[in-house]
């Protein structure tokens, strides 16, 4: 049994716990602590998505990979990728990333780093239930390149999973999610600094753009 009671978590969800695996740096363990506020119905939609992924997905760049489960001190561990930078730290949310920014040269930076992150998903046809900063990591993978990679909240809850198997419901549900997400005040701020206008109407990064 591996025993994760006495270690800080890497980061805490609604439902869900996420601690490094002390016999493997490359993996990290989430635990699910709030089971009856539908914690177990979101590892179960989750997983089952996982499931279709491992048989169409060739680019897992954007998502942390799935190894299975193991028993800890807290319950049913379940063992992801640990998303952590070249350097060895950890990688920060998007949301941090966003209030880093201060100048220009900023703005650019995450601009691009957002348009990677539509294409990712456009082109791999990822579903997710919602999108928000928080839950996406800026993995730095060198000193110049950064990638955004989605941590949380992928699958959806649909009793028909549309958008899983059609090309044309995931993305109008991606551009759904996508207006609700640059919108959001953590980006939208970050955004605007510095932002000459003729930037300010690519904000949006719809689908021809990106």
């Amino acid at each position: 049994m591996i025993r994760l009671s006495q270690q800080i978590p890497l980061g805490t969800g609604r439902h869900r716990k996420c601690y490094a695996h002390p016999d493997d740096a490359q993996r990290c363990i989430k635990v699910v602590y709030h089971n009856g506020d539908g914690g177990d119905k979101e590892t179960r939609r989750e997983l089952k998505y996982y499931a279709h992924l491992s048989r169409h997905l060739k680019d897992w760049s954007g998502i942390p990979r799935y190894y299975g489960t193991v028993e800890t001190d807290c319950g049913t561990g379940y063992v992801y990728d640990v998303i952590a930078d070249f350097d060895g730290k950890p990688s920060v949310t998007l949301t941090e990333f966003a209030a880093q920014c201060r100048y220009e040269e900023d703005t650019v930076v995450l601009r691009q780093l957002l348009k990677k992150l539509k294409r990712y998903l456009r082109d791999n046809r990822i579903v997710t239930m919602t999108l928000k900063p928080q839950n996406i990591l800026c993995h730095r993978i060198s000193e110049s390149e950064v990638i955004p990679v989605i941590c949380d909240n992928i699958g959806e809850s649909t009793l028909i999973p549309l958008a899983t198997w059609s090309k044309w419901f995931c993305e109008r549900k991606q551009e759904r999610l996508w207006e609700r997400f640059i919108a959001q005040p953590a980006l939208a701020v970050a955004l605007k600094k510095d932002a000459p206008s003729k930037d300010r109407s690519t904000l949006a990064l719809s689908s021809r753009e990106a």
